[in-house]
C-alpha cells in the first residue's frame, strides 16, 4: 500500500479515536452529574457508555482491517499489515478511563529479510 493511502488512513483512524476519546470524557462528566443525585443510574450509564467506546473502538479498527492482540491488562495492539499500520491503545484505571494512543507505521518485511508486496 503506498505513502498516501496509509497516511489517509491513519488520518481517519486518529479522527475516530479523537472523537472517541471526547465522547468518554462527556459521557464522564455526565456521571459525575449523575451520581451525586442517582448512584444507581449512574452506574449503569457509566457500564453502559463504556461498552459504546469499547465496541466503537473495535468496529472502527476492524472495519480497517485490523487485528487485535493483546498485550497485558491495560493494553491492546491493533495491527495491519495491508496497511502497514499498528495501533495502540492503554488504558488507566476503570473508574477514570483514559485512552492513551500512539499510531505507528511499519513496512512487512518477508522471512528472508526482505520486503513484503
Amino acid at each position: 500500500m503506498g505513502s498516501e493511502e496509509t497516511d489517509t488512513v491513519a488520518q481517519e483512524i486518529m479522527t475516530a479515536l479523537d472523537n472517541l476519546i471526547l465522547a468518554e470524557k462527556r459521557a464522564r462528566l455526565q456521571v459525575s452529574a449523575l451520581e451525586e443525585r442517582q448512584y444507581a443510574l449512574a452506574t449503569t450509564f457509566r457500564m453502559v457508555k463504556e461498552m459504546e467506546v469499547d465496541n466503537a473502538i473495535e468496529e472502527a479498527l476492524a472495519g480497517f482491517g485490523f487485528g487485535y492482540y493483546t498485550i497485558d491488562d491495560d493494553a491492546e495492539l491493533w495491527i495491519s499489515e495491508e496497511h502497514g499500520l499498528m495501533v495502540f491503545l492503554s488504558f488507566t484505571a476503570p473508574d477514570g478511563r483514559y485512552y492513551n494512543y500512539r499510531i505507528v507505521a511499519f513496512d512487512v518485511v518477508g522471512e528472508d529479510g526482505e520486503e513484503g508486496a
